[in-house]
């Protein structure tokens, strides 16, 4: 046992760049809060350094301040879109990024 929570574990179990993208995909939210030290570890770890770039901007959306209606301000809107865009190819193709 790894010490890490399941849902942890299910990306450390993942094979190829693309299985890690698709779970970083999938991933609630709530976990990237609460476990980004150990997401981060395991992304470095397998050497997919597109995953600790997304999960940094993942991380600094939840952190950032929002606009008075409550969203996201545009540059984060667009910093959130174009890092899940990167990781939807690479979810698509196979891990090529």
């Amino acid at each position: 046992m790894s010490g890490l929570l399941p849902i942890v574990e299910q990306l450390e179990d993942c094979q190829t760049d693309a299985e890690r993208a698709e779970w970083l995909l999938r991933v609630p939210m709530g976990v990237i809060y609460r476990d980004q030290a150990e997401i981060r570890l395991v992304l470095r770890t397998a050497g997919f350094l597109a995953g600790v770039s997304y999960l940094d901007v993942e991380f600094a959306a939840i952190n950032s301040t929002r606009s008075g209606q409550g969203c996201w301000r545009d540059g984060v809107l667009l910093t959130v879109g174009a890092a899940r865009a990167a990781m939807l190819d690479v979810a698509r193709n196979d891990g090529a990024a």
